[in-house]
């Protein structure tokens, strides 16, 4: 126990009121004076304040044993990163300089605080007897305010609003409390041992919030954010770190962080992937390490294709030794800002040329490359659109020119996209792995594309369905309902005529809703043709009956899927019948454009949909654009695709797991030609009955009395 800092205290008030009340002359000078040990603590920090409190500060720096340790925010200005520049980057020279010019027989006295505050900052630093660390956060800005000091084996606390600054300590209205443990109580014998324990964690880095770095490293972040960017955080420190190591400089890393920077892919502490609803992920990565690092893993939505894919990207990483591109291609930039967040969790920042201007890709692209010129370990992950991709020669000219000791790996989402020409044509052949996600990876009515496709990524190697992900519980199971709706004399015309027109054009075989080469008059008789079936009249008074039957006030969490195009035979889009319907009902709904689709825009309508504010949602391609649905409870799919993939996206949307989510209820409505039209009546119903069975094989009721079996049965008899 000290009793020179006991007795320093003796008169000490327990609350200070600045600027009325003297703290520096009535608490700081004599507690440094009699300290055998300081450590301060601030957000913002002047070498001014050691002027104010000289007289203290001086005595304390007469004994030599005596060590002043500092842990502040980088917020600190231009001449007092000089001064510490000086200190820790030259401090022999500091020491020659300032011992002859300043001080007698190397003493700090007084004076020289109050009159070189600078040049005695930069003199401390130097001779080791001032120790500053920079306190980054990973958001915010470090504002800790603390005077912690020893006196033998007792410690003092001075800790509130107050800065360490002039203004700080003299001048703006601040509020400091002053905690002597061995007079104030167990109160303050509590709260002082409270602040020791997270300086310790603070400066040691054993708090997870802040990264404690040394005054070098510090100073060369701050001076390349310049004065007017924001504060430094820890990942900026790391980004700094990261060029210094890509380099081979081999920096250090912070004191008493012992693992590896975030510089690297990682997999999320606590991420079930080998046990439990997930552990199918795990069977997934070896399956494909297994086939050589080719394949394609036919995983349904619902089922984490894209985290898989980033796991098997993680252990392909870490089997390598050095550098490492992973590229990954989407079909639309929904998808991609669902990837993005996905990829943050896994550690690395993605670039996104997709969403930079030409000139902007330009220089990216110099930097990509430069950052995987070196031999050191290092990640580049490049998230784009398939629409970029194919159009960018510059970007694919840089993956075909990278070294061979950069590994790349290529994932290719909804990798049935990437069957077509426009792809196949240009991807590049470097890409040592590849991997390929699809639910559906065969290319519908396209063997030779499904042929192409598998050929550069490999074939199949593993499924997990929709059914695969209802069981095991990744996915809500659901209740299947099909409801007929009789085509008009009218509608069964226009869609004859409009198959004359397409075989008077060569076209003759199954519709499959691919637009891929295709003559543009084809493609849009096709669409009317599909618009025909979609915006049948029948469905939307089968919709009101239904609604009605379920009553008004009983809807909640319902999805109304609706065409948005054109009446082939004139009035209102089948999704402004919807919405007019709802209107009429009382059915309180939001109808969820394609300018939501966004995650800013989406997040806000979800939520509200989700605590009840609307009883319903209409949609037209929210569900193929990458949203998913959670929230839903009941849908009813008034239009619906010619295309399988869509109908295997849809559902897995719909199925999501909720919080209080049990169950799903899918109401399909299946289109019935006229009974005495035999042959376009059969193309009809056989393309129908196609997306009934498929929805229906994994319903919960497919064999229940009033189930969809029952309707699918008796229109199969009608073939």
């Amino acid at each position: 126990m000290s009793s020179s800092l006991i007795a320093a205290m003796a008169k000490a008030e327990p609350l200070y009121q600045i600027p009325e009340d003297d703290l520096v002359g009535d608490v700081l000078i004599p507690a440094m004076a009699a300290a055998d040990e300081a450590r301060i603590g601030a957000g913002f920090f002047s070498s001014r304040c050691f002027a104010q409190i000289a007289p203290g500060l001086a005595d304390f720096l007469a004994h030599p044993d005596r060590h002043l340790s500092l842990l502040i925010s980088p917020e600190i200005d231009d001449a007092d990163r000089e001064a510490l520049e000086r200190g820790a980057k030259s401090p022999e020279q500091v020491i020659h300089d300032l011992e002859h010019r300043l001080f007698t027989e190397a003493v700090v006295s007084s004076s020289a605080l109050v009159q070189h505050t600078l040049d005695c900052l930069a003199y401390l630093v130097a001779k080791k007897r001032l120790t500053v660390r920079f306190a980054l956060m990973s958001r915010g800005q470090y504002h800790k305010k603390k005077w912690l000091l020893r006196g033998g084996t007792e410690w003092l606390a001075v800790h509130g609003s107050g800065n360490a600054t002039a203004r700080g300590l003299l001048v703006n209205g601040e509020q400091m409390t002053v905690d002597r443990p061995w007079v104030d109580g167990r109160a303050a014998e509590a709260r002082v041992a409270k602040l020791l324990t997270g300086w310790e964690r603070d400066w040691s880095n054993q708090n997870p919030h802040v990264l404690a770095i040394e005054i070098v490293d510090g100073l060369r972040i701050i001076g390349k954010r310049g004065a007017l960017q924001s504060v430094p955080t820890v990942e900026d420190f790391w980004k700094a770190w990261q060029v210094d190591h890509m380099r081979g400089l081999e920096p250090d890393l912070p004191p008493g962080v012992t693992i590896e920077p975030p510089r690297l892919l990682r997999i999320p502490d606590g991420l079930e992937w080998e046990t439990g609803l997930y552990q199918h992920q795990g069977v997934a990565v070896r399956t494909f390490l297994g086939a050589g690092s080719r394949g394609i893993l036919a995983i349904a939505t619902g089922g984490g294709k894209t985290q898989t894919s980033l796991i098997a990207s993680v252990v392909e990483q870490d089997r390598h030794s050095g550098p490492m591109l992973l590229m990954i291609i989407v079909p639309t930039a929904p998808l991609m800002r669902q990837w993005v967040e996905v990829i943050r969790r896994f550690g690395v920042e993605p670039g996104m040329p997709s969403n930079m201007t030409v000139p902007k890709r330009r220089v990216w692209l110099e930097e990509l490359k430069a950052s995987l010129a070196t031999k050191a370990r290092y990640t580049a992950v490049v998230l784009c659109t398939q629409k970029l991709f194919t159009g960018d020669m510059a970007l694919r000219q840089a993956i075909d020119g990278l070294a061979p000791h950069v590994q790349t790996m290529i994932i290719g989402d909804e990798a049935h996209n990437l069957g077509a020409p426009a792809f196949l044509r240009v991807a590049p052949q470097r890409f040592d792995i590849r991997l390929g996600l699809s639910a559906t990876p065969s290319r519908q009515y396209d063997e030779s594309g499904s042929a192409q496709l598998f050929d550069y990524f490999g074939s199949p190697i593993y499924e997990f369905t929709l059914a695969d992900a209802i069981t095991v519980g990744c996915l809500t199971p659901y209740r299947y309902y099909l409801h007929e709706v009789n085509m008009t004399s009218d509608e069964f015309s226009a869609y004859v005529d409009l198959s004359r027109q397409l075989r008077r054009k060569g076209f003759s075989r199954q519709d499959d809703g691919s637009t891929e080469g295709r003559d543009d008059q084809i493609e849009h008789l096709l669409r009317k043709r599909r618009a025909v079936l979609e915006q049948a009249s029948g469905k939307i008074s089968a919709l009101e009956a239904l609604l009605v039957e379920t009553g008004v006030r009983n809807v909640s969490r319902t999805l109304i899927y609706a065409s948005a195009k054109q009446q082939v035979l004139g009035g209102a889009k089948q999704l402004e019948e919807a919405n007019a319907l709802l209107r009429r009902l009382g059915i309180r709904f939001h109808e969820f454009t394609n300018t939501e689709t966004g995650r800013s825009g989406s997040e806000r309508y979800l939520e509200a949909f989700g605590r009840g504010e609307y009883q319903a949602l209409t949609a037209m391609k929210v569900l193929d654009e990458g949203i998913d649905l959670p929230e839903t409870d009941t849908a009813y799919l008034l239009a619906s695709s010619t295309v399988r993939r869509e109908w295997v996206q849809r559902r897995g949307r719909i199925l999501r797991r909720a919080e209080g989510k049990t169950h799903a209820v899918l109401h399909d409505f299946i289109v019935v030609p006229p009974a005495d039209e035999a042959g376009e009546g059969r193309t009809i119903l056989t393309g129908e009955l196609l997306r009934a069975r498929e929805f229906a094989g994994a319903a919960e009721n497919e064999y229940d009395p009033d189930g969809p079996r029952t309707v699918i049965n008796r229109l199969e008899r009608i073939l």
